[in-house]
């Protein structure tokens, strides 16, 4: 696998409200009286993704094809959800093992996508099967196995020292907040950003926190080669909104991203996986500290 990288390129923050909601009469009842309002809510809808191959390079046309994942997600950013899905999972290392990826124009809707690997690029059958169906709420089930994250290769990620301190740290999760658009509208997604020191470099969101990471990494594989994310001054982190699985580490790992920090907890398999591919893994962030579960030599030394 390619381990080499280029320069970061500067990202925007991008506020995708208008296909992500919907407009909802409901009933309002506090304090003893009833009032008839609207509300905006977030939108949950059903994305597949079809994969289409040469089956061996002496192949003239693409004749294999199958569904690779029926995901629940909000509409927004869906080639970038499914690019970062098909790098977390290690079917495509770079943009270049794409030839084409549309959404099929014959549906009213954007939920049927495509996505036309070049020659050379097979994906494995047995990881086909296992991830047919996929939901917000769980992400890829059934691939919480540190063995299944070995084989697909991921890069080694920097030992770089970085240059985020623990004030940087702290002030994330407001600075997040902040750029929430979707989450001020509905109270309804959860949110993945991309920091450089205390810089917000891109954050998306989405109903199902995996998707969200996705979408953030797949904007962020559109943009550079992931292998290797090391900058000039220091290396990149993914902040999440709400708590660490095996998956969020997974994705973070395969991106390679050295540094994952999250609002809510990670589970147990999750600080296994950040030890055993040497992730700093920092839960439970606030505006009044932290916890490291691994890799706090990464960040600098705290400033009294």
């Amino acid at each position: 696998m390619n381990k080499s990288g280029q320069s970061v390129i500067k990202f925007s923050v991008e506020h995708v409200t208008e296909s992500s909601t919907a407009k909802i009469n409901k009933v309002l009842i506090k304090k003893q009286s009833r009032q008839l309002t609207v509300d905006a809510v977030i939108i949950e809808q059903p994305l597949q993704i079809t994969l289409v191959w040469y089956d061996n390079p002496e192949q003239t046309q693409q004749t294999d094809t199958q569904i690779f994942s029926i995901t629940m997600r909000t509409p927004g950013n869906d080639k970038q959800l499914i690019l970062g899905l098909l790098m977390s999972e290690g079917v495509i290392e770079s943009i270049t093992d794409i030839v084409e990826i549309f959404a099929n124009t014959a549906e009213k809707n954007d939920n049927l996508w495509e996505v036309n690997l070049k020659r050379g690029v097979v994906p494995e059958l047995s990881s086909l099967e296992r991830y047919q169906m996929t939901y917000s709420s769980c992400g890829l089930c059934g691939t919480t196995s540190l063995k299944s994250l070995e084989l697909k290769d991921p890069p080694v990620l920097s030992e770089q020292k970085s240059n985020f301190s623990v004030s940087d740290i702290l002030s994330m999760p407001n600075i997040m907040r902040k750029h929430q658009s979707l989450f001020k509208v509905t109270g309804g997604s959860h949110a993945a950003a991309l920091f450089h020191g205390n810089k917000l470099l891109d954050l998306r969101e989405d109903i199902g926190r995996h998707n969200a990471v996705d979408k953030l990494f797949g904007g962020l594989l559109e943009s550079r080669n992931l292998r290797n994310n090391q900058t000039d001054s220091g290396v990149l982190a993914c902040v999440v909104s709400g708590r660490v699985s095996f998956e969020i580490v997974q994705k973070t790992v395969m991106a390679g991203v050295p540094i994952l920090i999250a609002v809510g907890a990670p589970s147990d398999l999750a600080i296994t996986a950040a030890k055993r591919f040497n992730l700093t893994l920092i839960g439970f962030t606030s505006g009044d500290g932290f916890n490291v579960y691994h890799g706090e030599w990464r960040l600098q030394e705290y400033e009294e």
